[in-house]
């Protein structure tokens, strides 16, 4: 039987909310990234990371691209939760392309989330605030400044368990 274990970074604790999802559907060992070891990785079979977008950059991918001889004897599978909509196809593709090792062939699956300005680091707030600030005072915003704007305004929560099935099922199918 393969054994899964899924990694995980959680900032504000979207990444966490889908991890405990997935870990509800596979019956599979969660541990936090600051947590995980490769002697620990080289154990399991299936291999799920999973963290937050930040700058457009996948949280913890570090952790993956310096391992990845040992991910290659394995199955791997990332996943990324953030702001930006599913349905913004052309973004999301682009998180995969500047995160996803090239020629890797790692399955990759985007889960949107939202913003937690409650759990965010103090940088990030203030990140945040000037982005508002710069958005606020600029004259004759396009739509996407209009829309970035109203989804960066305040905390709000885009999660949806069903949203992890196409994750579930492939790795169901690993299984079989």
């Amino acid at each position: 039987m393969k054994t899964i274990l899924l990694i995980y970074k959680s900032n504000t604790g979207f990444t966490k909310k889908y991890v405990q999802w997935i870990q509800e559907e596979l019956n599979c060992t969660t541990i936090e990234l600051k947590d995980a070891s490769i002697s620990e990785v080289a154990k399991y079979d299936i291999v799920i990371f999973g963290g937050g977008i930040h700058a457009n950059k996948i949280n913890g991918m570090k952790f993956i691209k310096s391992n990845l001889g040992l991910f290659k004897s394995k199955h791997l599978i990332i996943f990324a939760t953030g702001a930006t909509p599913a349905s913004a196809v052309e973004e999301v593709k682009r998180f995969e392309q500047e995160n996803i090792p090239n020629e890797s062939n790692i399955p990759f699956f985007y889960f949107p989330s939202g913003m937690n300005y409650e759990d965010m680091r103090i940088n990030d707030k203030m990140i945040m605030n000037c982005l508002k600030f710069v958005l606020r005072v600029k004259k004759n915003k396009n739509s996407a400044e209009q829309g970035t704007m109203g989804a960066i305004s305040n905390s709000y929560d885009n999660s949806k368990q069903i949203l992890i099935k196409p994750l579930i099922n492939y790795v169901r199918g690993l299984l079989a």
